[in-house]
């Protein structure tokens, strides 16, 4: 069984990071482990635009620098 947490975000936020390969566990884990909340997003956000592969297009480069540089 899966733990709900709150996670600060509305469920379009939610719905556009998930197709982004955002892993709400992931940053659980990272909070745990110490992170600020903000510092675990950017990290579990970052790992879900490069976890199937490096970003290729424009776009996907664009999208990953703008988490990186936030």
């Amino acid at each position: 069984m899966t733990e709900t947490h709150n996670l600060g975000m509305t469920d379009t936020e939610y719905a556009q990071l998930l197709a982004q390969g955002y892993d709400p566990n992931l940053e659980h884990q990272l909070i745990e482990l110490g992170e600020s909340i903000d510092q675990a997003r950017k990290l579990a956000r970052i790992v879900g635009l490069t976890q199937d592969k490096a970003p290729e297009t424009d776009q996907e480069w664009e999208e990953f620098m703008a988490v990186w540089e936030d």
